[in-house]
């Protein structure tokens, strides 16, 4: 009885958790989160964190793959840089943005399946 009192609990704190962050996303992040639940998913999956960066509020969205650097959003949307990733390991803009130390709240987290990238093509024919 104790576990389902627990897991009833738990599960109300979660959802609640969830609205709370949803309620506090700048409207251009929902809709940069509207855009990526468009595109189909990505291995690994996106997230956005919301991170602290020169004492300001920024979001931090993960790369989408190896080959493309992560993006680093100021509250009001506007791109202050590629912290990371990517060929070259970000474009330098801001070199002393880092996780170590660093207060970080997971915004949005893609969930969906990988298994839904693949899709059927027809069979393969040899090459002449």
């Amino acid at each position: 009885m104790k576990s389902i009192i627990a897991i009833s609990l738990l599960s109300a704190l979660v959802a609640s958790a969830q609205e709370t962050a949803s309620a506090v996303q700048p409207p251009w992040l929902r809709l940069k989160i509207t855009e990526y639940q468009q595109l189909p998913p990505f291995s690994p999956p996106r997230s956005i964190l919301r991170a602290k960066y020169e004492g300001k509020t920024v979001y931090y969205v993960s790369p989408a793959c190896c080959d493309i650097p992560s993006e680093l959003y100021d509250e009001g949307g506007s791109l202050v840089c590629y912290p990371d990733g990517g060929f070259a390991g970000g474009d330098g803009k801001c070199p002393t943005f880092t996780f170590v130390g660093n207060s970080v709240s997971v915004i949005w987290r893609d969930s969906r399946s990988q298994s839904t990238r693949l899709q059927t093509v027809g069979p393969l024919s040899p090459l002449n």
